[in-house]
């Protein structure tokens, strides 16, 4: 997840402005100005105050730059708060040159993945907007600070620009090295740098270790953009699917391609955004994210979390929970980007209508490439297939809960890109409470940080059938991990354990191993001296690691009382044919799920197709794989996103 150490802002102070804002959520508020009314209010409850510098830490791992990512965050969210507010300029002119300076002081720290990209592009933001050419108040942001603020700039975009090429016409922007978000940041940079420095005399004849100018660069860019977004029309809107942190980081450069880029970029971006927002939207249960993810690392799946994009959620929508924070999401708070009427309604009111299914295709096959934490000559990119993607995102929303998984073959690692293969979240979240859920998941073994490849999963509608994968990477034991947070006290009934919400009940069910279920810690002593502990809950702990689990979940509505469901799921029995796991669920489904992990699973006698024709499939969302046309309607409301107009 994003690292957050510096909480420059606080919430919001008065009980008047609270009531307000929860006033809002309560009448689904529709204005554009609640908006920024909300952002108004978090640079407000700031103003006056001083710099308070976050602390430069050392390099994170040997070869690395110092990990300055927290001190330069404190730094330009001070600036940005600021010069919105048109308050202590000079201050705020003065940090932003210090920022600036320690970067030529000690410049590995630039090239270093950890720290300079992060908020290079909020930096820029701030010059397009405040600087002396800026589009909103021109020179609150000096000439002085700008010439400073792109010297480090240079330096990043002159030394990766031989690695990080603008190539789509080759990899249809499927390759690329390291992660999803650490590319977006990369090439935002790269784009917002040349747009900026193309024209001035310091820069203009000055040649890219590519050997390009900054002029060619910045058309080049400006063309991957455009396929970048269509690409992820056609083929799936994440890789880091669904997580809230690093989906934050990896869109936040898009606001500035939509805000100052040229017409094609600017509308791409903006479509871009309005699907991820759509995407979000249909999925959330009162803010916080349901279904399949991937790189939700360490304890962070057992808790919900305000920042990133739930925190924007509330910002946009009026729904779930603000956040104090506000470092990551600037760029989206200081553009005019809103989503489009359609979202808002589907973020405030999709489950009015009852249960429905998501099914989306996500990218994850591939070639793996260098995991290097700064580039260098012989590093190789991640490659992606993109004649399938071998995901299949699945999610069945209740009014009550929403429950889903990544749907995919038992495939060996060396088939994934790492990034699509890490930390994979799967179970239910339920709506009464923001932390209340159940997890089924493969814990890290020993000090790893990630499980690759952790576990493999069948599901139709609430009925969830997963197992831990032999072809796993630093995989420990198979949990199911059950939040004390809005769930009742655990009913352990043989080879059942029974749970109830205040909408809904669920079952889980060990098949053919002993367990036990306990409330000791789950923690992750991932670093050397950092022990990260989930929430309070209980865990169920199978004796064999490779027994199939099944967590059934239903709204309350559906029984008369609790007992009626348990009675309910006990005739439910799973019968074992050989390796074949044979099960009538809930709500009717026949699943067949192989325990040797040999053949596909089935569903009412139809094997998962893991290429289905749509891309997105929802009541909301729809558009089919590899075409670019993306339909987001809700009711009489409609808007058509067309990436290859």
């Amino acid at each position: 997840m994003v690292n957050r150490p510096y909480r420059w802002i606080l919430a919001l102070i008065y009980s008047g402005l609270i009531a307000s804002a929860n006033a809002e959520a309560t009448a689904q508020e529709k204005s554009p100005t609640e908006f920024r009314n909300r952002v108004n209010a978090l640079f407000q409850a700031e103003s006056g105050k001083p710099l308070v510098r976050a602390k430069k830490q050392p390099p994170l791992r040997l070869g690395s730059g110092n990990y300055t990512r927290a001190y330069s965050y404190s730094i330009v969210g001070y600036a940005a708060r600021c010069f919105y507010l048109g308050e202590m300029l000079d201050e705020a002119n003065a940090a932003l040159v210090e920022n600036a300076q320690h970067y030529l002081d000690h410049p590995k720290d630039i090239i270093d993945r950890d720290s300079f990209h992060w908020h290079a592009d909020i930096v820029m933001r701030l010059i397009d907007m405040y600087g002396p050419n800026g589009k909103v108040h021109a020179g609150r942001l000096t000439a002085e600070t700008e010439a400073a603020c792109l010297k480090p700039i240079w330096i990043y975009v002159k030394t990766s620009a031989k690695y990080n090429k603008p190539d789509h016409a080759t990899t249809k922007t499927w390759e690329f090295h390291s992660t999803e978000n650490h590319h977006a940041m990369d090439f935002t940079t790269h784009w917002h740098f040349s747009k900026i420095a193309r024209n001035k005399p310091d820069y203009r004849e000055l040649k890219l270790d590519g050997g390009s100018t900054l002029e060619q660069h910045y058309r080049a860019w400006n063309e991957y953009i455009v396929v970048y977004c269509r690409e992820r029309a056609k083929k799936g809107v994440c890789i880091e699917i669904m997580c809230p942190g690093y989906n934050t980081v990896w869109l936040k450069g898009f606001h500035n391609f939509r805000d100052f880029g040229e017409p094609e970029v600017r509308r791409s971006a903006e479509m871009l955004l309005d699907l991820y927002w759509a995407y979000w939207s249909q999925e959330q249960l009162h803010g916080v994210e349901g279904g399949g993810k991937t790189r939700v690392r360490n304890v962070n799946g057992f808790k919900h979390s305000t920042h990133g994009i739930p925190a924007l959620g509330w910002y946009y929508f009026g729904i779930g929970t603000q956040d104090k924070d506000a470092t990551t999401e600037l760029n989206a708070l200081l553009s005019d980007y809103q989503p489009p009427a359609v979202v808002a309604e589907i973020a405030r009111s999709s489950r009015a209508d009852g249960p429905y299914e998501i099914r989306q295709r996500a990218q994850g096959l591939g070639r793996q490439g260098t995991e290097n934490a700064v580039m260098a000559d012989g590093v190789t990119p991640n490659k992606f297939r993109t004649d399938g993607g071998g995901i299949v995102r699945y999610s069945y929303c209740d009014p009550a809960f929403t429950i889903g998984t990544l749907m995919t073959e038992a495939r060996p690692l060396k088939d994934w890109v790492h990034i699509s293969a890490q930390s994979r979240w799967q179970g239910v979240v339920f709506g009464d409470s923001p932390g209340a859920r159940i997890v089924p998941v493969v814990r890290p073994a020993g000090k790893a940080r990630d499980v690759l490849n952790g576990h493999w999963s069948v599901q139709s509608k609430g009925s969830l059938v997963t197992q831990k994968l032999k072809g796993h990477k630093a995989g420990g034991p198979m949990i199911v991990w059950i939040s004390e947070e809005g769930i009742g006290e655990p009913v352990r009934d043989g080879d059942l354990v029974f749970v109830e919400t205040k909408g809904a009940y669920a079952a889980i069910r060990v098949v053919g191993s002993a367990f036990e279920l306990t409330k000791k810690e789950v923690s992750n002593p991932s670093i050397e001296g950092d022990i990260r502990i989930a929430p309070p809950g209980r865990t169920i702990l199978p004796k064999d690691d490779f027994a199939p689990v099944i967590l059934e979940v239903m709204a309350k509505k559906d029984f008369k009382t609790f007992d009626d469901f348990k009675t309910k799921v006990k005739a439910s029995k799973p019968e074992m044919k050989g390796t074949l796991l044979v099960y009538q669920t809930l709500y009717g489904d026949l699943i067949t799920f192989d325990s040797s992990q040999k053949k596909t699973p089935i569903i009412n006698e139809k094997p998962v197709d893991y290429t289905p024709p749509k891309v997105l499939e929802s009541p909301f969302l729809n558009a089919d794989y590899d075409k670019g046309v993306v339909t987001i309607q809700k009711g009489e409301q409609k808007r058509i996103l067309d990436f290859v107009r």
